[in-house]
């Protein structure tokens, strides 16, 4: 609560002056959108109306016209979102923690996404934003938003059609861990025994890959979570009955599908959304102390996620 009453003075001090700056360029640029909306709609009317029906024209000129006219308001107003994450996302990352850095167009590596394991398609498309990196307390950490999707091939030649489908679309985090392991530990959300009961047991067993079934006595992490690993006693070791608590309190913290997997002595962390994160609002004024507040909320609900897993700790210590 400390935090939040300092934040309000920093909020008016700070980030109101900068942030009606931005809003007096908003205005400007929603102006040159609803222009250019209204140029659009007008031209694609008559264009409909004017271009004798029968002609190719008819239907691929209001489609350029209006694909044209979309292009051009999304330029124009990316040019004040970007501005609001490089100078006030990127203040309330300083003042929240000073050993995070931000930048908004960055991502985590695709190699790193893969070293996961937690997702088994191949990834084809790969984009992301909104990339924070440091250290909290004695953890490195990084996180970002990812869009990852599979190809899906049907037919061939010149029949073939691609379709690309979602494999995960969220909040992805990598965190050093507090033991050292040498194998691979994946924790999934137990869809399969939810759906179909006794023989959901059977089709976890099928791991495709991820090593075998690991069996653990907490009945309550048992029903939300599967767990696959290569070592049952290293698997065991590093979910203790705690961890196993805190992660169940984390999903229910976030009400998300969340992943984990436990690898090279890292914790990688998946949580799937659908909300773009740390976006403007189009037509809406910046200068809100509500709306900035609530992108302060969210940063700390995601730094909040080292102590939720009690990665601090340094009992098993590395060092």
């Amino acid at each position: 609560m400390s935090q939040l009453k300092n934040f309000r003075e920093y909020y008016e001090t700070t980030l109101r002056p900068e942030l009606e700056i931005i809003d007096n360029e908003k205005r400007k640029v929603n102006r040159r959108v609803i222009t250019i909306i209204s140029i659009t709609i007008t031209s694609v009317v008559l264009e409909l109306l004017l271009i004798p029906s029968g002609s190719m024209l008819k239907v691929t000129l209001p489609m350029i016209t209006a694909f044209a006219g979309f292009v051009t308001t999304d330029i124009l107003s990316k040019s004040s979102r970007k501005e609001f994450k490089n100078k006030i996302i990127s203040k309330i990352t300083g003042f929240l923690d000073e050993g995070l850095t931000y930048n908004p167009d960055g991502l985590i590596p695709l190699p790193e996404f893969l070293k996961s394991e937690i997702f088994q398609l191949s990834c084809d498309s790969y984009a992301g934003e909104d990339h924070f990196k440091g250290k909290i307390g004695k953890t490195d950490i990084e996180f970002c938003e990812i869009n990852a999707k599979h190809k899906n091939t049907s037919s061939s030649g010149s029949s073939q059609k691609d379709e690309y489908v979602s494999i995960f679309s969220g909040l992805f985090i990598i965190a050093d861990f507090n033991k050292n392991f040498r194998t691979r530990t994946i924790v999934l959300p137990d869809t399969a025994e939810k759906l179909f009961g006794k023989f959901g047991q059977t089709l976890q067993s099928i791991s495709m890959g991820r090593g075998k079934l690991v069996r653990l006595e907490d009945p309550v992490f048992e029903k939300e979570f599967c767990v696959y690993g290569d070592d049952q006693v290293e698997a065991r070791y590093i979910l203790t009955p705690a961890l196993m608590e805190r992660i169940v309190a984390f999903k229910r913290k976030w009400n998300k599908r969340i992943s984990l997997s436990f690898i090279d002595s890292k914790v990688y962390l998946a949580i799937n959304m659908n909300k773009n994160l740390f976006e403007t609002r189009i037509f809406r004024p910046v200068a809100d102390y509500s709306f900035i507040e609530e992108n302060l909320r969210f940063l700390i609900l995601l730094t909040e996620i080292v102590e939720d897993l009690n990665l601090n700790t340094r009992i098993w210590t590395k060092e």
